[in-house]
């Protein structure tokens, strides 16, 4: 992590979608950043061109608070297009990465990358997607653990509006403005009607899901196969707060998709 940590605690909105998007596109995520950064939502998003970009640079832009999840090494993972943005989330933001140094940002670390963003976000919008985009595996991570998403609708003789239909007709929610997502957001369990913030005593790391997997952990590493089945959650649920445990400081992974108690000298 590079940052203000204390970021992954917060209510989270992600804005994810194409790298090849449009100008009206763009303007949405934007759009979508900067009024949920200027109501106390924290933007979480890929950090890659396109959409992506446009959401950090609406929060940042407000001066609110944006999260950037990475598919590679901090020194090595932003898009050349995008380092000066990256440096600045750094500053200003949180940059979050499960990957070494040095490690560039490969195909497949994408879907693992998109799984963190599900996870740490209560509600996905996707804005702009083909049937083949990222963005669609970030939405089908956060139905899967229980997330609400929302689609802004396009045309549907656009291609980069073909996936975001596909998600409204399953039953996603629509944006037609920032205002149905601070509606929404609003409106989950464990948040203040007007400030978006956490009702006292209820931080978001204390859902009953949360707690359960937070008691299941032991001393020993344990397969998080075996932690699903012990706490009865579905396995893609189960890895998404075990990744938001994690980067909480409330979990440590192990090889082999092993997990345990955090070290107990660990800084917060």
């Amino acid at each position: 992590m590079r940052g203000d940590r204390e970021l992954l605690s917060r209510v989270a909105v992600a804005v994810v979608g194409s790298r090849k998007a449009t100008d009206l596109g763009r303007a949405m995520a934007e759009q979508l950043g900067a009024r949920l950064a200027e109501r106390g939502a924290v933007v979480v998003s890929g950090l890659a061109v396109g959409i992506d970009a446009a959401a950090h640079r609406g929060a940042l832009a407000v001066g609110g608070s944006t999260v950037a999840i990475l598919g590679g090494g901090l020194d090595v993972a932003a898009p050349a297009a995008n380092r000066r943005l990256a440096a600045r989330i750094g500053r200003e933001g949180c940059l979050v990465t499960e990957f070494p140094p040095g490690m560039p940002p490969l195909a497949h670390h994408f879907p693992r990358r998109n799984r963190i963003i599900a996870g740490l976000a209560r509600i996905v919008v996707v804005v702009e997607a083909t049937r083949k985009s990222g963005a669609l595996t970030t939405a089908r991570h956060a139905l899967a653990a229980g997330r609400e998403v929302m689609a802004v609708p396009g045309h549907p003789l656009t291609p980069n509006s073909l996936g975001v239909n596909d998600l409204l007709f399953d039953g996603a929610r629509p944006v037609r403005s920032p205002d149905d997502v601070l509606k929404e957001l609003e409106e989950l369990p464990g948040l203040a009607a007007p400030g978006l913030a956490p009702e006292p005593g209820l931080p978001i790391v204390a859902g009953p899901p949360r707690l359960r997997l937070m008691g299941a952990l032991g001393t020993a590493p344990e397969p998080a196969e075996r932690l699903a089945r012990e706490t009865r959650l579905p396995l893609v649920e189960t890895l998404a707060l075990l990744t938001e445990l994690e980067l909480l400081g409330l979990a440590r992974s192990h090889p082999g998709n092993r997990y345990s108690k955090p070290l107990v000298n660990r800084e917060p």
